[in-house]
Order: structure tokens, then C-alpha cells, then sequence
């Protein structure tokens, strides 16, 4: 009888992410194979499979306590309704949609920003204050008015103890806003999401591609410069989204 369980293995050896060896560390070959095969991954993976679902509203128990607050997806998808479709005839108030989506990001992208006992609610009524139509220029520019956008959601807290800074929310409310909002137009990839696992590995990347750059990884517009600069390196036209999510998927495991 045929060994189908060593054909299925032999199988899955083709569909691995390719690999380049740097001074003997193994880094993910920047392609858009690799990139598919992550994205394959993460699209049918439980844990973030409702993430991505437009459709995931908030579900709520018999005693109307919230079960399920929404997806970033779900959120985001109201606030394009508000801001760019310019609807009046929600279900939810502007402020209702900001909490969502504040929540939901932070939720999903395990941000703790309530580790300060304040982080959510003081980001949520910062955000609701923003003038809407320069929320939507900063979205469409991230480097407007010296990063306004991200300079503001991640400013430090109030919080009387373990106040905070939040860099890494704001680049990913700001990425995921851009990837919903705009979907399908050229803003849709406009911030790249500040990650500390690719921070730890970007230094090899650039070694990689022989970038000799001063750049300082904790600062997000350098940060987002060494990116890009890899990305041009490569020679390979691959998204902010997908490389953040390459790296981040194939180095996780590995650090």
C-alpha cells in the first residue's frame, strides 16, 4: 500500500517559505510566493480568521453583555462608511465606531493598551476630537504635519502609574484604517505596521541588501525608512502589508 502520509509530506516541502542564508542566520526570501503562502496562511488560520471578516459584527448575550466586540475589519469598514461615504444613517455614533475600532485593534493585535488602566478610553476620545476631514488627509499622507496622526494616538497617557506611549497601536490603527478605508486605491498601503519582531530582525535584512543606513529602529519614521529601503533593495514589488507580515510570520517562531 502506498505511504500517502510521506507523499503529503514530500508534498508540503514544496509549498515551504524560501530562504536565504545571511552569516549563517536563515531570513525569508522576499518573493511574492512567500508572501502568498503567508497571507494563505493567516487568511485560514482560526485565530485571525474573524480579523479580516467585514462582516463580524458585535455579538452580545441575552442580558445585552457584549460576547464578541467586532472585527477591526467590521469597524473600520462603519468608520469608511462616516468618513468617506459620508452616511448619517448608521447604527452606531462616530464616537460608538472609534471605540469599536480602538478596541478591536488593540484586541486583535494583543496591544494591551489598557495595561495603564486608561490606554483605550483617552486613544478613543483623542481620535474623536481629530478634525475628520485631517484624520482623512493624515491617513491618505502619512508624514503630514510631521506624522501628526501618529504622533498623536501614540503620545504617552495620563495614567498616574505605568503611563504609556503606544507606537506600535498607532501604526496599527493606522494601517488598518488605510487597508479598509482605502481598499483598492494607492492608500491602501500607506503605513507600515511597527512590529517588535521585525524591529529584532530588520538589522539583518539591511545587512542582507547591504543598506548602510544610521537609521534608529525605535523611531517609526526610520523605522518605516528601513522598510522601504529593503523593499527597494529586493528588487521584488511587494506591499508594506506583505512584507510585515512575511517577516513577521516566518520570525516569530525563530527568535
Amino acid at each position: 500500500m502506498r505511504n500517502t502520509i510521506q507523499d503529503e509530506l514530500d508534498l508540503a516541502k514544496t509549498k515551504m517559505i524560501e530562504e536565504v542564508d545571511f552569516q549563517g542566520k536563515m531570513l525569508a526570501k522576499l518573493t511574492r510566493d512567500n508572501v502568498a503562502i503567508v497571507e494563505a496562511m493567516i487568511r485560514n488560520d482560526s485565530a485571525y480568521i474573524h480579523s479580516t471578516d467585514v462582516s463580524a459584527a458585535p455579538v452580545y448575550n441575552r442580558k445585552g453583555e457584549v460576547k464578541y466586540g467586532g472585527s477591526s475589519a467590521y469597524w473600520m469598514t462603519q468608520l469608511k462608511d462616516v468618513l468617506l461615504e459620508k452616511k448619517v444613517d448608521s447604527a452606531y455614533s462616530y464616537e460608538d465606531i472609534i471605540k469599536g475600532a480602538v478596541e478591536s485593534v488593540d484586541r486583535e493585535n494583543s496591544t494591551h493598551l489598557n495595561a495603564d488602566n486608561c490606554g483605550r478610553q483617552e486613544i478613543t476620545e483623542r481620535l474623536c476630537k481629530f478634525n475628520r476631514s485631517e484624520f482623512v488627509k493624515c491617513l491618505k499622507d502619512p508624514d503630514y504635519d510631521d506624522m501628526k496622526l501618529i504622533r498623536e494616538i501614540s503620545r504617552i497617557t495620563s495614567a498616574e502609574q505605568r503611563a504609556r506611549t503606544n507606537p506600535s497601536f498607532a501604526s496599527k490603527f493606522c494601517h488598518y484604517a488605510c487597508f479598509y478605508i482605502f481598499e483598492g486605491t494607492e492608500y491602501q498601503d500607506n503605513y507600515s505596521i511597527f512590529d517588535g519582531i521585525l524591529k529584532t530582525v530588520l538589522p539583518l535584512y539591511l545587512g542582507y541588501f547591504q543598506i548602510d543606513r544610521d537609521l534608529n529602529l525605535n523611531d517609526y519614521r526610520d523605522y518605516r525608512l528601513a522598510v522601504d529601503s529593503i523593499r527597494e533593495a529586493s528588487g521584488i514589488e511587494i506591499s508594506r502589508n506583505g512584507f510585515d507580515h512575511l517577516l513577521w510570520y516566518y520570525h516569530k517562531g525563530r527568535l
